[in-house]
């Protein structure tokens, strides 16, 4: 019998600029935002999402409002907070509503890649980085899994709606949602 997630256990080809840029995403300081965290002591989500079996999107989401995607061949979107205010409202309500979401024996050191359909969401915070994994098939999450799914495919969405507007003015975004099999 085949497995659904069998074209997926393998590793994800990844370009070297992806890996800087992702690094750089994990490793941002929360004295970057502490403006911007007043009860809470998260600052940022960067969720690892498989879309195919050679492409991995990682989505970076911080309490500021800024809402960047990368992509496994080196491509990326960022920036549309600085346009679109629909960006900045979905970035942070994703990133607050997180807090809920930390458990201390999520607690890790290590930022893995995810090598099934399982999407990795690393909750940043001023005490550590904790991570989530969220099986992403419909059906299959707890209800938990559910609600921070649908908060970070509302950034997605959101990042999908700045995208075609630019694409609309003629401000070509460095990459498509989508990327094209580079």
């Amino acid at each position: 019998m085949a497995n659904a997630n069998q074209s997926f256990y393998r590793r994800v080809p990844v370009s070297k600029p992806y890996l800087v840029t992702r690094n750089q995403a994990l490793r941002l300081a929360p004295s970057n935002f502490t403006q911007f965290m007043k009860e809470s002591t998260i600052y940022g989500v960067v969720v690892d999402m498989p879309m195919a079996p050679t492409v991995i999107t990682t989505l970076a989401c911080y309490i500021n409002g800024a809402a960047n995607l990368y992509f496994s061949n080196g491509a990326d979107y960022s920036g549309a907070a600085q346009r679109y205010p629909g960006v900045v409202q979905a970035a942070r309500m994703f990133v607050s509503n997180a807090a809920h979401y930390i458990k201390d024996e999520n607690k890790i050191n290590t930022f893995e890649l995810p090598n099934s359909r399982s999407h990795y969401a690393y909750l940043l915070t001023t005490k550590g980085v904790y991570r989530m994994e969220i099986n992403p098939i419909p059906g299959q999450q707890t209800a938990e899994e559910r609600v921070f799914l649908a908060m970070y495919q509302r950034v997605m969405a959101e990042l999908r709606a700045a995208q075609m507007k630019d694409k609309a003015a003629g401000n070509e975004p460095s990459a498509m949602l989508v990327p094209s099999g580079r």
